[in-house]
């Protein structure tokens, strides 16, 4: 994993920097790539130059392309040619991420991942991104982050033979992801965004990432000790920090992240 994918890792990830990092190579430099990937996409979605339609159309095309035979730079050139300028810098590196850098026998599993990813977003964008209940809200959290957790499943059973339970990896997406939102609700409502289901609080949210914690922790516990273990112990650990700031109001930044990371045990 280069110094340059480091730094951009970085400073794209508030969550899964430190845990990328515990995993061992090639593990870690999949897994940062296949982030970035997703990140990309994420940027679609949630960029505030870009109308509605347009993002939806970025979303599609890539999706498009990523269930062709031949995906090229030039494809995705031709993509972005219209809103080069708004793009995130993440987001026009997307070809490297997601088809550069994964090897060939496993590459076609990250594209079905990120092809379905993009055209969920763009449902969602289409949406308007109303949520409107804890099914809507069950929906969107599987989109964008349980389905992930399963593809993370099957690169951790590809690369080390371990298995995990499918649904505790879904409980596992969810509770990291609905921490996240609950977290970035004020820069989402500034954005015209409001992914709390009609009528909830921070503590209703607070109370679903509560309910997804016993089968994120028991997909965390069902790994034996090592580096994959580490990653995901880091990451519920920040989303059960991030759950604490928000009911307590008390600071989390990179410095209590470190500190996170910093009780498990380097491999």
């Amino acid at each position: 994993m280069s110094a340059e994918l480091v730094e951009i890792l970085k400073q794209n990830s508030r969550t899964f920097f430190l845990p990328i990092m515990r995993l061992d190579e090639p593990l870690r430099g999949l897994v940062a790539a296949y982030y970035l990937a997703n990140r990309a996409l994420d940027e679609i979605e949630d960029h505030p130059g870009l109308a509605p339609a347009n993002k939806a159309e970025l979303l599609r095309g890539l999706s498009r392309l990523l269930q062709q035979a031949r995906f090229t730079q030039a494809d995705t050139d031709r993509l972005f040619r219209p809103y080069e300028a708004e793009l995130a810098p993440v987001t026009r590196r997307f070809h490297e991420w997601a088809v550069e850098f994964p090897p060939p026998d496993i590459a076609p599993r990250l594209w079905d991942s990120l092809a379905a990813l993009a055209d969920r977003m763009a449902d969602w964008v289409e949406a308007e991104f109303r949520v409107r209940d804890e099914a809507d809200l069950d929906r969107y959290t599987f989109a964008v982050a349980s389905a992930i957790g399963i593809t993370l499943s099957d690169l951790w059973s590809r690369h080390a033979g371990i298995v995990t339970p499918q649904p505790a990896a879904v409980a596992f997406g969810r509770a990291v992801q609905t921490a996240n939102i609950t977290w970035n609700r004020r820069d989402d409502l500034a954005r015209g965004v409001d992914f709390f289901p009609a009528g909830w609080t921070e503590l209703d949210m607070c109370g679903y990432v509560r309910r997804q914690l016993p089968g994120a922790q028991a997909y965390v516990a069902g790994i034996p000790a090592g580096p994959i273990r580490d990653f995901c112990a880091i990451t519920l650990d920040i989303c059960t920090a991030t759950l604490a700031a928000i009911e307590q109001g008390t600071v989390l930044d990179r410095a209590v992240i470190q500190a996170i990371a910093a009780r498990h045990t380097v491999p």
